[in-house]
C-alpha cells in the first residue's frame, strides 16, 4: 500500500490487484507506472485509451492530493481475448480524511441526516461495522467527461459511488472509504471489495 500523506491512527488492507497511486512521488512517476501496466494488458488498449488514462490519472492525482487523500488505488481489468468489442473496466478506491463536528460515533446520525438533506437522490443510512456505527452513502452522478480509465468520448457519463464514513476515535475526523466506477454491471462485486477492505480497518491503541 502507498505511504499515507496524512498520519492517522488507523490501518487497513487493500487487495493486491489494486495499483496504488503513491502521493510521495511525482505525478509523472505515477503516470509512468500506469503506462507500463496499460501496455502490458493483452489485448493492448488503443493509443486513445492510453492517452485518456494518463490525462485522467494526472487530474485525479491533483484532486486527491488537494483533498487530503490517505490512499488511492485503481483496479484495471482488460476485456480479455476474443472480446474485441468489450472495453477496459476500472474501479477507483480512495481513503480520505475528513473533518467532523463531533468525535466518535456521536457524529454518525447527525452526518446521516445532513447527507440525506444535501443529497436527496442518494441512498443514505447508518450501518453497524466491527469498528462501530458508520454512515453509508450511495449515489450516481453525471459528469461532463468520463472519469473512468476506459472511455475516450466527450459525452456525459454516469458514475456510481459508495462512501463509508468511519469515525476516528478521539479525533474530530472521519475516514471516508469510497469506491467509484462507471462499470455498474460489476457493482455488486465492487461493493463486496469495499466491504472486505472495511473489515480490515484497525485503530491504533
Amino acid at each position: 500500500m502507498a505511504e499515507a500523506t496524512i498520519e492517522l491512527p488507523l490501518s487497513f488492507q487493500v487487495p493486491e490487484v489494486f495499483r496504488d497511486i503513491d502521493f510521495t512521488v511525482s505525478a509523472e512517476e505515477n503516470t509512468n507506472k500506469l503506462l507500463d501496466e496499460l501496455t502490458a494488458i493483452d489485448p493492448r488498449p488503443s493509443d486513445e485509451e492510453i492517452a485518456h488514462a494518463v490525462l485522467a490519472q494526472q487530474t485525479m492525482y491533483e484532486m486527491l492530493a488537494a483533498a487530503g487523500a490517505v490512499y488511492a488505488g485503481i483496479l484495471l481489468a482488460g476485456p480479455g481475448k476474443g472480446k474485441a468489442d468489450a472495453k477496459l473496466t476500472s474501479l477507483m478506491l480512495t481513503v480520505t480524511a475528513r473533518p467532523s463536528e463531533l468525535s466518535n460515533d456521536q457524529t454518525v446520525h447527525r452526518l446521516a441526516r445532513t447527507m440525506g438533506a444535501i443529497y436527496p437522490e442518494a441512498e443514505v443510512g447508518v450501518v453497524r461495522m466491527h469498528t462501530g456505527p458508520a454512515v453509508l452513502l450511495t449515489e450516481e452522478t453525471k459528469v461532463p467527461r468520463p472519469v473512468n480509465l476506459l472511455d475516450n468520448d466527450d459525452s456525459p457519463s454516469v458514475v456510481r459511488q459508495m462512501h463509508v464514513f468511519v469515525p476516528i476515535p478521539g479525533r474530530l475526523a472521519m475516514a471516508d472509504f469510497s469506491i467509484a466506477t462507471e462499470n455498474t454491471a460489476e457493482w455488486d462485486d465492487y461493493v463486496a471489495i469495499l466491504g472486505q477492505v472495511c473489515k480490515t480497518i484497525r485503530f491504533a491503541d
